[in-house]
């Protein structure tokens, strides 16, 4: 009996006796005649049987050759049709795709998002949780975590999807209550609130050219999501940081203003994060792919 690596030497006996001799099969396969020969030979041997009879001129298979061929015929048309099954269903992206995101950014930049993926690919259901602690994606059944920042975990794969920039921002009516800021040190006493995870300080560092300040806010109210910050902030709590892609409506809509514009914070990296590339599935690839394509398109900073 042949074993399950023998299905080459299946294929190239069916190649043989269909060119009907060695030569033109060996011709079509881009091998040695010898190559050709003595893979069957060897196939003959591992069958313990004739498959072939051999001259000068001409091929003839045996009866057993015969029934052996239709056999391996048929059988290498369902391997072929089963490779066509597994490569189309590779191909289709579809299914469901459960996906992890802080908060702040379901409303301004995922539902978007989300919607013009499923309109390139109709047949995707997303389910989304939305959380800002680090979720484990086997335990907690995620195919993958959009996250805002660096994370230290080798474990992972974190290709970067997009480079949002905070902004300091304030409202005009706080503005117009106070004295005009030059510089970032000024704005310390006018952050009452701001994004934090609270078990770390604050600390903010602002660029101007080649100047660096680093400030370190001592805020009343800490939240860990932006849009409660973002809200304060146009209330007229004070002054703070917020990512340019939460606060863009409300500047543009005169609700915010940019405090100090020409001091600026460092872009942060927005990661498309998943346990790892082996045999990941081409509906992962695909959203982690359209994000970073999305965010080219529509920069975020």
């Amino acid at each position: 009996m042949t074993s399950r690596t023998d299905k080459n030497a299946m294929a190239l006996y069916v190649k043989v006796v269909e060119a009907g001799s060695f030569s033109k099969a060996a011709a079509r396969e881009g091998l040695p005649v010898s190559s050709v020969s003595r893979k069957i030979a060897e196939l003959e041997k591992a069958l313990g049987v004739r498959l072939l009879e051999r001259s000068t001129r001409q091929l003839r298979m045996t009866d057993i050759g015969q029934d052996y061929f239709e056999l391996c015929r048929r059988g290498l048309t369902e391997f072929e049709a089963a490779d066509a099954l597994m490569t189309d269903r590779r191909t289709e992206i579809s299914g469901r795709l459960r996906i992890s995101i802080p908060p702040s950014m379901s409303d301004l930049i995922m539902v978007p998002l989300f919607a013009a993926f499923q309109k390139a690919y109709p047949n995707v259901v997303v389910h989304c949780l939305v959380t800002e602690r680090y979720i484990d994606h086997i335990a907690d059944g995620v195919d993958l975590s959009l996250r805002v920042g660096h994370r230290n975990d080798s474990s992972l794969v974190a290709p970067a999807v997009a480079t949002p920039r905070p902004k300091l921002v304030a409202s005009p009516g706080y503005l117009a209550g106070i004295e005009a800021l030059t510089h970032p040190h000024q704005v310390v006493p006018h952050v009452n609130l701001a994004f934090s995870r609270w078990e770390h300080p604050l600390q903010w560092t602002l660029s101007r050219g080649d100047d660096t300040v680093q400030i370190k806010p001592e805020p009343r109210l800490v939240l860990n999501d932006y849009a409660g910050v973002q809200q304060g902030v146009v209330s007229g709590m004070g002054i703070s940081e917020v990512p340019s892609f939460i606060c863009e409506a409300a500047l543009n809509d005169g609700r915010l203003i940019e405090v100090l514009p020409e001091w600026r914070f460092a872009t942060i990296t927005m990661a498309a994060t998943y346990p790892s590339n082996k045999y990941l599935s081409p509906l992962v690839r695909a959203f982690k792919d359209f994000c970073a394509e999305y965010f080219e398109h529509r920069p975020l900073a």
